[in-house]
C-alpha cells in the first residue's frame, strides 16, 4: 500500500525493482518507454516528485526534501530492495535517496546528469535567483527546454517533452532551481563519496554553465561523469551518441538494453568501464 501523497506508476514484477526519478519540471511520463520495455522483467516504480506532475508541492523546494519524499513513498510500498534510476535533476535526487536510505539501494543509474555550478556556492545561488528575476521563469524554462535537443533528436520525442511545458508549476520551479545550483556547489561530492554500490552513467550530452547543450562525443567526458567516476568505486559509463538530453525517449531500446545489462551484472565483479552505444 502506498501511504505517500506522491503520484506514481507501479508496473511489472521481478527483482530488483527499478525506481525511476524524472528531472527538473518533468514528470514520470519521461519514463514511458522504460515502463513499457523493462516492466516485463523487473518491477518499475516511476514517481512524480513533489511539485511535479500529479504530486502536490512540498513545503521545502530542495533536493534533500524531494529525496525524502521519494524515500517515504518507497517505505509506503514496503520496497526494501531497488536500483535507483535518475534523469538530469533526478541524478541529484537519487544520490540523496541513496545517502538517506542506503540499505535499500542495490545500484544507481544516472541518465545524462550535469553539474551547473562549480564556483563560489553563495555567489552561484544568488546569480541563479537574480537571473530568474531578471528574465522571468517562463523565458528561463523556454531556453532550457529548447536546449534539450540536437539535430538527431526524433521529432516525436521532442514534441512529447515540449508538450509538457504548459503543466509546469512555475512558482515551485523558481524556488527549486537555485537549490539545484546550491546542491551542485556544496553537496554533489560529499554525497557521491558516501555511495558504495555499483553505478551506471548513461551520458548523451555535455552542458556548459550557460545551459547550452551538445551531443557527447566518444571518449569525451563531462564534470558530472568525472565526479561520479572519481567518487565511486564501481562505475560503468555508457555514451549514447547522436541524441539530446532524453536518451530514454530518444533512443529507448539502447537505453533499456544498457540498463538491463547493468542490472544483470549487479552482484558480479564487473570492474566498470566505458563504452559507446
Amino acid at each position: 500500500m502506498n501511504d505517500s501523497a506522491l503520484n506514481l506508476v507501479d508496473r511489472g514484477r521481478g527483482d530488483p525493482a527499478l525506481v525511476l526519478i524524472h528531472g527538473f519540471t518533468c514528470d514520470l511520463s519521461s519514463w514511458k518507454e522504460q515502463l513499457t520495455g523493462i516492466s516485463n522483467s523487473h518491477r518499475c516504480v516511476a514517481i512524480d516528485l513533489p511539485g511535479h506532475g500529479a504530486s502536490a508541492d512540498s513545503p521545502e523546494a530542495t533536493i534533500e526534501a524531494l529525496a525524502a519524499a521519494a524515500n517515504a513513498t518507497l517505505d509506503g510500498l514496503q520496497l526494501d530492495e531497488a536500483v535507483l534510476v535518475g534523469h538530469s535533476m533526478g541524478c541529484r535526487v537519487i544520490s540523496e535517496m541513496a545517502s538517506q536510505s542506503p540499505q535499500r539501494v542495490r545500484g544507481v543509474v544516472y541518465v545524462d546528469g550535469s553539474i551547473v555550478s562549480r564556483s563560489d556556492v553563495d555567489a552561484a545561488v544568488k546569480g541563479a535567483a537574480e537571473k530568474l528575476d531578471r528574465i522571468g521563469m517562463q523565458a528561463f524554462i523556454r531556453h532550457l527546454y529548447e536546449g534539450f535537443w540536437v539535430p538527431g533528436t526524433p521529432a516525436a520525442a521532442r514534441e512529447f517533452v515540449m508538450a509538457g511545458m504548459p503543466g509546469i508549476r512555475m512558482d515551485f520551479a523558481k524556488k527549486l532551481w537555485p537549490n539545484v545550483v546550491r546542491w551542485d556547489g556544496s553537496r554533489v561530492r560529499p554525497v557521491l563519496a558516501g555511495i558504495s554500490v555499483p553505478a551506471l552513467v548513461i551520458q548523451s550530452t555535455t552542458l556548459d554553465t550557460d545551459l547550452n547543450r551538445a551531443s557527447l562525443l566518444p571518449g569525451q567526458s563531462t564534470p558530472w561523469v568525472d565526479a561520479v567516476t572519481q567518487a565511486l568505486g564501481d562505475v560503468t559509463v555508457a555514451v549514447i551518441e547522436g541524441v539530446g538530453h532524453f536518451p530514454m525517449l530518444e533512443a529507448p531500446q539502447k537505453t533499456n538494453d544498457v540498463i538491463l545489462e547493468f542490472v544483470r551484472r549487479l552482484g558480479k565483479d564487473s570492474g566498470g568501464g566505458q563504452h559507446t552505444v
